[in-house]
């Protein structure tokens, strides 16, 4: 759906301090700061660009798009301003001939709003842009290319609707008219996008043929189009988990690595390869010949170090990548730190996002409302003065006052109408990013079982598939996240849904009784995500070791109100339990470890027993609990 854009102003971001700054002013149309900036850049023709910006003078639509192509590319700016700046600045072109340079500022847009801001803002100017550019005749080849090209936004709608015929077809359609026309840059758009549904289909293989020919045809382009990087970052990963192409990928490794933009991206990907290296291969051994160590453990800190200008996403990538590789070269210890580390760099990234997030939405209805609150007071102030000034005034003069106040009274009706639809909006897009994360953990849940399908060792099966219920318990989170209005998850019905989930792969011919008491329990995500964790470990390990075909078997699980803003959770089953001597708190398998670490992420104690079965027992403190410890 989206892809990858070189920001080729990055090698030089000091050079380019000063013009950032204007064109940071110019977008907010602050011009005074502008002009004060623009006297510090070096003599360029885009120094004189910017300076007509400044002067407001006519400017073509290529200036335009240089001007919003450099603005796109810095993540430090929101794209909705630079959308604004485009409807309020960029007018509809007059002249008979289709105008290419403003027909690609729009399709940009569309893509960049369909990203980054929102589907229905995109798919808004998608129809302005259609109806652009139907006046046009397709005999044109210009024309017939620009119409196929802004395809883009509903093929990209299909594969979000998982509609893969309608998809599929349009892009076959598409193809076609590319060969016709002999462009090559439009053939590799659409078959990037038919690759999405190639891996919605699962067809590794059909994956990796469509992306090697899009591969050959960027080789024949004197300049690579903007997708040329992600096609590589895709076949790497699609032969990493095919397996036996290691030579292949090492290749694609190197070529993003020979590019400054996109070698910082190439480390992980490097421990991503070793990770999957016999102990004596040659391959390994180049790679570290070519950073100039000798041992996986140097290797994995120095791209630490090397990754540390890395976002929180790609910097987990990498620590997880190194992770996995210190544990195949058998540095177990050290492998478990850099995991220990990716998870918590996977929750802050979490934490401060959604905080940031609801933070600013909070903020800006703050400041609406109480600006909307002074100004009301000041109209109010200047109404009651007015009145007791003129109080003596005859009756025409009453009137209009009365009529002024109802003029008045509408406007702050429209404007809390305004407001209104501004909170529905924010709750539709908290709505959208939790349906967006759900479908994100369902692609990985995919993955996972497409890596699955490759696997014959019985051991590493098992590890696999218990790594994607773990996925899929924190997907029915924000699947119930994705329903509920409130934003909390009633723990009763995802307790049952979970159950349900887990029981269809394990259960085979059990027949398990399956008693959840916990009814009017509901728990933020801060706190859903780790229980939900919990309780995904300790089921399966019932279904695992407790459950037998010819026993009448038995699952309990509670949870309620403790003492002291404690909860309980209590988790039984009626199989044989654990032995006598055995202490959770010093267990070896990696789920009841991973159970340890979230009871005490919980500020919570673990309590195992034996009864008539295995007994868990945890206390913990809710997400306002553990904020008043901490």
């Amino acid at each position: 759906m989206c892809f990858l854009v070189v920001n080729i102003y990055g090698q030089n971001a000091s050079k380019n301090y000063y013009s950032h700054k204007v064109e940071k002013f110019v977008l907010e149309k602050k011009i005074d700061s502008a002009r004060y900036f623009l006297d510090s850049i070096s003599e360029t023709s885009y120094k004189n660009t910017l300076n007509r910006f400044i002067k407001k003078e006519n400017l073509s639509y290529k200036e335009y798009y240089t001007f919003i192509s450099r603005l796109g590319n810095r993540q430090s700016v929101k794209y909705i301003k630079i959308s604004d700046f485009i409807d309020q600045e960029i007018k509809v072109p007059s002249s008979k001939t289709i105008n290419l340079d403003y027909a690609e500022i729009k399709w940009t847009q569309v893509s960049k709003l369909r990203d980054e801001v929102g589907l229905d803002e995109a798919s808004a100017i998608q129809k302005d842009l259609e109806n652009y550019i139907n006046q046009f005749d397709d005999k044109n080849p210009e024309v017939l290319k620009i119409k196929t090209k802004i395809r883009t936004h509903p093929v990209v709608m299909y594969l979000i609707e998982q509609d893969v015929k309608k998809g599929k077809a349009l892009i076959a359609n598409s193809l076609e008219i590319a060969k016709k026309l002999n462009d090559k840059e439009l053939q590799i758009i659409f078959l990037y996008h038919l690759t999405d549904f190639l891996l919605l289909e699962g067809k590794l293989q059909e994956y990796i043929d469509v992306s090697e020919k899009s591969l050959a045809l960027e080789e024949e382009l004197p300049i690579h189009t903007n997708y040329y990087y992600s096609i590589i970052e895709h076949l790497i990963d699609a032969y990493a988990y095919k397996g036996g192409h290691n030579d292949r990928v090492i290749k694609l490794i190197n070529i993003l690595y020979e590019n400054p933009s996109t070698r910082i991206h190439t480390y992980s990907l490097y421990a991503k390869i070793i990770s999957r290296l016999d102990k004596n291969s040659t391959i390994k051994n180049d790679i570290l010949k070519k950073f100039n160590v000798t041992t996986v453990p140097e290797l994995t800190s120095k791209f630490k170090k090397l990754g540390k200008d890395l976002n929180p996403n790609d910097f987990y990538q990498l620590i997880n990548e190194s992770s996995r590789a210190l544990a195949k070269n058998a540095y177990t210890n050290l492998a478990l730190n850099y995991k220990d580390e990716a998870i918590q760099i996977t929750r802050k990234i979490y934490s401060q996002d959604l905080s940031k997030s609801l933070a600013n939405y909070k903020t800006e209805q703050a400041v609406k409302k109480k600006e909307l609150e002074i100004k009301h007071e000041k109209e109010k102030t200047t109404l009651y003065g007015v009145i007791a000034i003129l109080a003596f005034i005859l009756f025409v003069i009453s009137l209009l006052v009365l009529r002024k106040i109802k003029k008045q009274s509408k406007q702050l009706s429209d404007k809390n109408k305004i407001i209104a639809k501004a909170l529905q909006e924010k709750e539709l897009l908290v709505k959208e990013v939790h349906h967006r994360v759900k479908n994100n953990f369902q692609i990985v849940s995919s993955l996972l079982e497409l890596q699955t399908k490759g696997i014959e060792d019985e051991k590493a099966l098992e590890l696999a598939n218990e790594g994607k219920n773990r996925v899929k318990s924190m997907a029915l989170i924000h699947q119930k996240l994705y329903q509920e209005e409130s934003g909390l998850i009633d723990f009763d019905e995802y307790i049952k849904l979970l159950i349900r989930e887990l029981s269809s792969m394990y259960s085979s011919d059990k027949k398990v009784a399956t008693l959840v008491d916990s009814k009017d329990i509901k728990f933020d995500v801060d706190t859903a995500i780790p229980l939900g964790l919990i309780i995904n470990e300790i089921i399966t390990n019932s279904y695992k070791y407790a459950f037998r075909n010819d026993a009448d078997n038995s699952l309990s699980i509670s949870i309620e109100k403790a003492k002291e803003d404690n909860y309980k959770l209590i988790i039984e089953d009626n199989g044989p339990g654990l032995s006598n001597n055995f202490d959770v708190k010093k267990a070896k398998s990696l789920g009841l470890r991973l159970v340890n670490r979230l009871v005490k992420q919980l500020h919570g104690t673990l309590k195992q027993s034996n009864t008539q079965g295995a007994k868990f027992e945890i206390y913990f403190k809710d997400s306002a609990s553990r904020q008043l410890v901490n």
